[in-house]
């Protein structure tokens, strides 16, 4: 039986790409620090999902 460590992982850290381990404490990320960092990342509007904006209902329409 082989144990499996992280260099050994087939994950990687979204953030830096080192391996990790699924069962890390941070998991998927390697560290707080990546985890924080990629946090940042999404409040700074770095990253984007596909597709048409959504649309917010305004929402007196229709108490009139």
């Amino acid at each position: 039986m082989t144990s499996k460590t992280p260099s050994d992982s087939p994950f990687r850290c979204p953030t830096c790409k080192k391996p990790v381990a699924r069962g890390a404490e941070q998991f998927p990320f390697c560290s707080e620090r990546c985890r924080i960092t990629d946090l940042g990342r999404w409040a700074a509007g770095d990253y984007r999902i596909a597709g048409e904006p959504a649309v917010i209902p305004d929402e007196t329409e229709g108490y009139e």
